[in-house]
């Protein structure tokens, strides 16, 4: 538990999942979510209910919102504050809870998805009753990962390979691919690399990363150790994903 001058800011603790597993999360002391992953079919109606405890030993004013993931290059996820996932509701947004009460919130899908899959963030605030002391309040927030999968059968794998990166040199660096998730899962997506050119070549397994849909990540292909002098090569990516081969992208690059 962490306390912040609620003047400036509310956020008091943080948990961001995308695929960890977790029974549940919890602000010690505070605020609990189970399931940590909340996880159905994308099927409209009804897929289930959270629970959202207090276990402090004052009563809480507690909002529930569900929120897209914003995903960084580097793959890191966080909730888009500034967005809600308009096609999945949930029963209640905010009540009071009282101390040491729990409250089950049904989360609700109003029509199927285009893309036949859904991932995003819960995010659950809570406020406890009473006056701030010295300016100073204790806030929780907890997010959580909302995952609705495509139904068997609509799963599409489907990665773009886009840009290529290089960071470093040839004796420190790295070689990044920049891939775009054009499918509905969130399997990881990785791929066999092979490097050739100024009489050398190199094969590597490059690093599986996890991509939401729609989003671009930049995934590692190989560190640049010495193992290749300066030159120019040909840089060639099999991308794959859950065992689906997903087309192979080549790049020219000259290293430096």
């Amino acid at each position: 538990m962490r306390l912040h001058n609620i003047r400036r800011s509310m956020l008091a603790t943080t948990v961001v999942m995308l695929t960890a597993a977790s029974a549940s999360l919890a602000a010690g002391g505070g605020l609990s979510v189970s399931p940590g992953i909340f996880e159905h079919v994308a099927n409209s109606g009804r897929v289930g209910s959270i629970k959202i405890s207090n276990t402090s030993g004052k009563s809480m004013a507690v909002k529930v919102a569900l929120r897209p993931w914003a995903q960084s290059p580097s793959g890191e996820v966080s909730p888009n504050r500034r967005r809600t996932l308009g096609e999945v509701r949930p029963s209640a947004s905010s009540f009071t809870l009282a101390a040491g009460s729990s409250q089950s919130v049904a989360l609700s899908l109003t029509r199927t998805p285009a893309g036949r899959s859904q991932y995003g963030a819960i995010e659950v605030t809570g406020v406890p009753s009473g006056k701030a002391t010295n300016g100073i309040k204790v806030a929780y927030r907890l997010v959580s990962s909302l995952r609705l999968d495509a139904p068997k059968g609509a799963q599409s794998y489907r990665a773009q390979g886009g840009s290529l990166i290089e960071q470093g040199s040839v004796k420190h660096g790295t070689l990044l691919l920049a891939v775009r998730n054009t499918g509905n899962t969130i399997v990881p997506v990785g791929g066999r690399v092979r490097i050739s050119g100024s009489g050398h070549s190199l094969s590597a397994n490059a690093r599986a990363k996890v991509i939401v849909p729609g989003a671009t990540v930049n995934v590692p292909l190989t560190e640049l150790a010495g193992s290749l002098p300066r030159g120019r090569y040909t840089v060639s990516v099999a991308l794959s994903q859950g065992g689906h081969a997903l087309g192979t992208v080549r790049h020219t690059v000259s290293l430096r």
